[in-house]
């Protein structure tokens, strides 16, 4: 798994411990982060960190700081890993790691001094739709995360995209679809 654009362009990331874990891929990632634009003094937080590829990319094109937020010991420490090539290959970003589990808001949301432009979740599927619904039902993720856009994964399994649609924290909600991958884009209220 490589970064694949900006100043860490084809940098090699460290491989997560655990095969069972399954990356956004390459394809998908780049189709997402070229409909993004421009990353340039963003503040990114990325649910579900595993590796830390998405901060890491978002921070390789320009993104002000990058949060990502785990709780699985051996992935903290491939963030750190990922994180110290990144850095070393001249992405800038402020680089923050919380060890938390992602469903507790409450726990690592007083550790965020700006509030994020964008968050990326990208949940183990088989518990994806749950995570959804359980984080957007949360009020102190919703009061501080108020106008953040939110990318969320969506997994390939079928019937999936339905538990997505729709939910009434977000705005400005689209499904799309980049490199293989559904996305679900919406801005919380």
């Amino acid at each position: 798994m490589n970064i694949i654009s900006g100043t860490a362009r084809n940098l090699e990331l460290a491989d997560l411990p655990d095969s069972a874990v399954r990356p956004t891929a390459v394809r998908a990632r780049k189709a997402l982060f070229d409909s993004i634009g421009i990353f340039a003094g963003k503040t990114v937080l990325d649910l579900f960190s595993g590796s830390g590829a998405l901060a890491l990319e978002a921070a390789s094109r320009g993104a002000a700081a990058v949060i990502m937020v785990e709780n699985d010991p051996a992935h903290v420490d491939c963030i750190r890993e990922n994180c110290r090539r990144v850095t070393a290959a001249g992405a800038a970003a402020e680089k923050l790691i919380l060890e938390f589990d992602a469903l507790f808001p409450e726990r690592y949301l007083a550790k965020i001094s700006d509030r994020p432009d964008i968050i990326f979740a990208d949940p183990p599927y088989a518990d994806s739709g749950q995570y959804f619904h359980q984080l957007l039902s949360d009020d102190a993720f919703l009061k501080a995360l108020s106008g953040s856009r939110l990318i969320w994964e969506i997994p390939d399994t079928p019937g999936a995209l339905g538990e997505f649609m729709e939910h009434p924290a977000l705005t400005d909600i689209a499904i799309r679809r980049f490199g293989g991958t559904f996305f679900l884009l919406g801005t919380i209220k």
